[in-house]
């Protein structure tokens, strides 16, 4: 998981690329500022295949830990 603040397009761009290629499955960049999760999976040597944006509302359960929900709003700094 990346944590964007001001390297946002950097981790969506080069690094996706990057960790796509090196074949790793599951890519989050947590968008601090707009307080949302990137989701990235099924790499292929050109890119990921699957991407989802999730909003703080949501949940997710990470690909190599099928019995862990995590919830955005629980991997963000609260509001106020």
């Amino acid at each position: 998981m990346e944590i964007a603040d001001t390297t946002l397009k950097g981790d969506q761009e080069v690094k996706r690329t990057v960790y796509a290629r090196s074949g790793i499955e599951d890519y989050w960049v947590l968008d601090i500022q707009n307080r949302q999760l990137y989701v990235y999976r099924e790499p292929t040597q050109e890119g990921y295949q699957r991407e989802m944006i999730l909003t703080e509302n949501d949940s997710i359960i990470p690909l190599r830990f099928s019995d862990c929900v995590v919830q955005v709003a629980q991997i963000l700094r609260p509001q106020g």
